[in-house]
């Protein structure tokens, strides 16, 4: 790798260099380098509030999420590589695989994983939120760890499109780069969660897609409501309810279930101990704190006051 440059991104010199930024548009992160003298590392990255992207030119290395280093306030996403050049090991859940050069590779930031990359590296890297994914998270997560060849069909064009990116970063956060979003999102799922292009594009289920990964993307706002989610996605209340007839919850209840988890998952982290309830609560979108106790015991059985003290014993 050529580090004599002056113009361009900044050549990294220490693996720690790395470590920090890409736990900065990824999540915490801890890089290693088998030769630390011979360490070099040039990255490029940009992101916006629904996606962050970055290209990787890297000497060998190994990345590792730690389960010491994950928080509940951490982005709950999918890192996405494609690797240009360079082969990898990846292992998550208890499974190894070899990732060949131009293969896809989704890894879930919820759980732990290593990606070893024994040789020098290019590789593009996407931080796909789950709340994209809306009912295919599910599917990816299942694939987890699996790398997906792009030689052919929509791995093909899958990867050629995020080549593109790879070169053009900063397209990210340019005006109008909504398309792209939608583009990269939409290719993804269609490639790794093995849904048909047509599935993710088109259809009252790509409507349902997009309302609940618009859902979950705002769930922080106290104002939050069918009108406004429906009004958002060019529809009527009367239909947004209609399109989520027949499934386990109706819209309003499914968003009440969504916060709550969210609250009952912050009231047991021991790092937001010293927060208070109505504060985790307000911070999940319910201002009025009033009934939460009543809520959080008929959906999950204890207040949160139990939540509590059942995460300070351990229980």
């Amino acid at each position: 790798m050529d580090d004599g440059h002056a113009a361009g991104p900044p050549h990294m010199r220490q693996a720690e260099e790395l470590q920090t930024t890409v736990s900065r548009f990824l999540v915490p992160l801890r890089v290693t380098a088998p030769d630390s003298q011979a360490f070099r590392a040039v990255v490029e990255s940009a992101g916006t509030t629904r996606l962050s992207a970055g290209r990787v030119r890297c000497t060998p290395h190994s990345v590792l999420r730690e389960s010491r280093s994950m928080s509940s306030t951490d982005p709950d996403l999918f890192k996405v590589t494609l690797h240009r050049r360079g082969s990898a090991w990846a292992s998550q859940g208890g499974r190894q695989r070899q990732v060949r050069s131009g293969d896809l590779l989704a890894l879930d930031t919820t759980r732990p994983y290593t990606l070893a990359l024994p040789d020098p590296c290019d590789v593009v890297v996407v931080g796909l939120p789950r709340g994209l994914l809306g009912p295919h998270a599910k599917t990816l997560a299942r694939r987890s760890g699996e790398p997906v060849p792009t030689d052919a069909g929509m791995g093909a064009v899958c990867a050629a499109l995020l080549t593109g990116l790879g070169d053009h970063v900063d397209a990210l956060g340019a005006p109008h780069s909504e398309y792209l979003l939608d583009a990269v999102t939409g290719l993804l799922i269609s490639t790794l969660a093995g849904v048909p292009a047509e599935r993710v594009e088109s259809g009252s289920a790509a409507v349902v897609d997009r309302i609940i990964a618009y859902t979950l993307a705002n769930l922080h706002d106290p104002d939050l409501c069918a009108a406004g989610v429906a009004a958002r996605h060019g529809i009527s209340p009367r239909w947004l309810h209609q399109l989520f007839k027949g499934r386990e919850r109706t819209f309003t209840a499914w968003v009440r279930h969504e916060r709550l988890k969210r609250i009952r998952r912050d009231l047991m982290d021991p790092a937001l101990a010293h927060r208070t309830v109505a504060a985790v609560a307000a911070d999940r979108g319910l201002v009025d704190p009033t009934h939460l106790a009543r809520a959080l015991r008929d959906e999950f059985g204890c207040t949160a006051a139990e939540l509590r003290r059942a995460a300070q014993t351990g229980r």
